[in-house]
């Protein structure tokens, strides 16, 4: 279970301005164990985040787990009384899209600006979650696809299993396997997953993947690939002769390495015991060394997800990263 979820992190929609400042001082500072170009939080993205945040009522949990391209439409979890909701939220509609209650789970959201994927399990010790699909067009119920999580990209969802690396395609209801592995990403026209520390395609691999040793957490977003490689973030995207360190933390002492990677265009945000988003242009990186909140990206939003405040920018909205 993510460290997020541990500390009962909570994000929400964009809307409401919160009194609390963003950068308010903490009992706990997390130390950044970056180990490249690092820059403050920039005023700009303090304002968007101030501007767009809400107060968070003490015995409820709410948390922006996606979002649309232009960070208009997002889904919201949301757990009160012992019941987890997922919500879409767009410009004041609010539409249910799954209820679990009591111990029961519900993570692993994705959207691509029409298809939900999402999991849900009977509890945290449950080891056979169910993984659904969810058409925001529609009024209907979320249909069962497959399990252990999914991606979703234009239409397509992609996941894993012990048959292998399954790409459905949600609007004609049809499943294929495309070879061997797990983390499967869309990229360019087609999907990637790793197998045996490799990158794999089912059409033709670029040739500056191949070299390519992941040792942790692959994300992308139809354009560029990101995944951690020992020390390091690193990263490619059509056009790049070769992929390139995006940023790189100290490997002593040993932390948890870097960890749930998450790319929208020229951002991405990472773990590494705190959170951290990194400029793609630039290479500068931003740490959250409070540790009571989290900045997380997800599709053109970046959420920052803390202790009864939320917030969602437009990744829009926010200026790049200066070099250092």
């Amino acid at each position: 279970m993510r460290a997020l979820i541990a500390l009962a992190a909570i994000t929400a929609i964009a809307g409401c301005v919160a009194a609390v400042p963003i950068d308010r001082p903490s009992d706990y500072t997390a130390p950044s164990t970056l180990d490249s170009c690092r820059v403050d939080l920039p005023q700009d993205w303090k304002d968007e985040l101030s501007r767009t945040r809400t107060d968070v009522g003490p015995h409820e949990k709410v948390t922006v787990v996606a979002a649309n391209e232009n960070a208009d439409v997002t889904l919201v979890k949301t757990k009160r009384n012992r019941t987890t909701e997922l919500v879409l939220r767009d410009h004041g509609r609010r539409q249910q899209v799954m209820a679990v209650k009591d111990d029961a789970q519900l993570f692993g959201v994705e959207f691509d600006g029409r298809w939900v994927t999402f999991s849900t399990s009977r509890g945290p010790s449950d080891t056979a979650p169910a993984t659904y699909a969810w058409d925001s067009r529609d009024d209907g119920a979320p249909v069962r696809i497959g399990s252990d999580g999914a991606v979703v990209h234009n239409g397509k969802a992609a996941w894993t299993d012990s048959k292998g690396v399954h790409v459905y395609d949600l609007a004609k209801k049809k499943d294929r396997i495309v070879g061997q592995g797990r983390d499967p990403v869309f990229l360019g026209g087609g999907v990637v997953w790793l197998q045996d520390g490799k990158f794999r395609a089912e059409a033709a691999l670029p040739d500056q993947l191949r070299n390519a040793r992941p040792s942790g957490g692959v994300a992308a977003d139809g354009r560029t690939v990101v995944w951690a490689q020992g020390d390091s973030l690193l990263g490619w995207r059509d056009g790049w002769t070769e992929p390139r360190e995006l940023a790189g933390i100290r490997g002593v002492p040993r932390t948890e390495g870097i960890v749930y990677p998450r790319v929208s265009g020229d951002f991405v945000s990472w773990q590494s015991e705190s959170s951290y988003v990194t400029d793609i242009r630039s290479g500068a990186t931003v740490h959250t060394s409070d540790g009571v909140y989290w900045l997380e990206v997800h599709g053109g939003a970046l959420t920052q997800q803390g202790w009864q405040v939320a917030a969602a920018a437009p990744l829009s909205s926010l200026s790049p990263l200066p070099r250092c």
